[in-house]
């Protein structure tokens, strides 16, 4: 059932974002990726976007990682076109203007209540990453500005690069450098703030925070904060059979994947070789969101 703003804090906040950008689609012509970490800005939605540069990397987990499960493995060389990815994952502003423009309806998308402001449309939140528990409803947005959600093996090179590093800055996880469970960044309660998912509190950081946990492109919180999806179809025995150039995952199956884990995600999941199915129960854990990518310009 989608849920209709009715609130005067969401209207005010869609007409807000819908007037500074522009109605999606089309942006303004793309240069050639070829800087590592360059960075270029959307005309669209103003999301920075940062080169990512052709060539290979080891993908999927090393056998000396205890923490793996097989459907990371085996490791293996993937190369890939350049292209361009969201420095940061898309915002609440961002998706409201794109539900300005009408072309974001999602399914599951709460913008008003009677006792709260949603976590949508609050005003401390808009800085905060989208939580948009159906994959269609991301890629929605994607194309609405003029993009696309990013493959698997491309989300995993904007991560790691290509020395095999298990996280994004390195391979010594803490809460200097990533938004997850152990750091326990739980708000003090309020009945009046807003909900993620089924949880009484919302714990996703601002999607500029954790500068240090940057991946070596720039790309921030490829490490928990929420987990993203990615365009391919999810299969845990995909990597044994997978493609060595420009991988797009299998041609069907049931859920798409999601990567990188969240602010309620353990250890494990917030490696970047860390994969899961993106099943509908996700919802109650109030911390999917995405990112958009596009192939580098000629």
């Amino acid at each position: 059932m989608k849920m209709i703003t009715t609130g005067l804090t969401g209207i005010m906040v869609l007409l807000m974002f819908s007037i500074s950008m522009s109605p999606g689609g089309v942006m303004a012509e793309l240069p050639p990726c070829i800087n590592p970490g360059e960075i270029w800005v959307s005309s669209t939605d103003g999301a920075e976007m940062v080169c990512v540069p052709g060539g290979p990397f080891l993908m999927g987990a090393s056998v000396k990682d205890t923490l793996a499960d097989d459907d990371e493995k085996p490791q293996h060389v993937v190369e890939l076109s350049p292209f361009w990815i969201d420095r940061m994952e898309v915002t609440n502003a961002q998706y409201a203007a794109c539900m300005a423009a009408g072309a974001c309806q999602p399914e599951i998308y709460e913008t008003s209540a009677l006792t709260y402001i949603p976590y949508s449309v609050h005003p401390d939140y808009q800085h905060h990453p989208a939580l948009i528990y159906n994959y269609d409803d991301a890629e929605d947005y994607c194309r609405w500005a003029g993009r696309r959600l990013p493959t698997e093996a491309e989300w995993e090179k904007a991560a790691r690069s290509s020395d095999g590093r298990m996280y994004p800055w390195g391979n010594v996880l803490d809460c200097e450098h990533a938004n997850y469970y152990l750091c326990n960044h739980v708000p003090e309660f309020d009945p009046r703030n807003p909900r993620c998912g089924y949880s009484s509190f919302c714990r996703t950081a601002r999607v500029d925070d954790y500068p240090r946990g940057a991946s070596p492109y720039g790309v921030l919180n490829m490490s928990g904060n929420v987990w993203e999806w990615v365009s391919d179809y999810y299969d845990p025995d995909y990597y044994r059979v997978s493609a060595g150039y420009d991988p797009t995952g299998p041609e069907s199956g049931e859920f798409h994947t999601r990567r990188g884990g969240g602010a309620s995600s353990l250890s494990a999941d917030v490696r970047v070789t860390a994969r899961a199915s993106g099943k509908g129960e996700h919802y109650y854990d109030g911390q999917m969101g995405f990112r958009c990518a596009v192939d580098s310009g000629e």
